[in-house]
């Protein structure tokens, strides 16, 4: 018996129904879960937008991640710590990013906050390296996009001087 262009777009149409049906019943383990949400709770004192700092000076980020019931989440909930982003606000254009220019002093691990026993997240800016002076922006942000976001976030703008 010879194939008909007919058979051909019957089988055809087989097979890609049975492939939808195997895609729809993948094992759990296989289908991605759903992300976490916190909202970040800081930057704490002496932390304030639009401070004026003098070049090389220090300052310490601290934010704690709340949940929604209220609970905060810690290293032994959070497995990949938050990071800090720091751009360049220029008067007039767009936001530069200056992550790479970023001075870690006691509290930080390259871009990434670290927890301490004070029960919130730290990490210490350090200004000596940033190239230009005048409006940066800090900002708090997820180490790990799949696993939790947060939203919002903690920032702050200051002013180098």
């Amino acid at each position: 018996m010879s194939a008909t262009p007919g058979r051909i777009g019957a089988l055809a149409g087989v097979a890609v129904l049975g492939l939808s049906v195997s895609a729809a019943g993948a094992p759990p383990e296989k289908q991605a879960a759903a992300a976490t949400t916190y909202h970040c709770v800081g930057f704490d004192e002496p932390i304030r937008n639009d401070m004026q700092v003098a070049k090389g000076r220090v300052l310490p980020l601290r934010a704690k991640l709340a949940t929604d019931s209220g609970g905060f989440a810690d290293q032994t909930v959070v497995k990949a710590a938050p990071k800090v982003r720091v751009f360049f606000v220029p008067e007039s254009g767009s936001e530069v990013d200056r992550t790479d220019q970023i001075d870690v002093r006691d509290y930080g691990n390259g871009t990434s906050f670290v927890w301490d026993a004070e029960a919130h997240w730290k990490f210490d800016l350090g200004t000596l390296k940033f190239a230009d002076m005048g409006k940066y922006r800090a900002v708090l942000l997820s180490g790990d996009d799949a696993a939790y976001r947060v939203e919002p976030t903690c920032q702050v703008t200051f002013v180098l001087r």
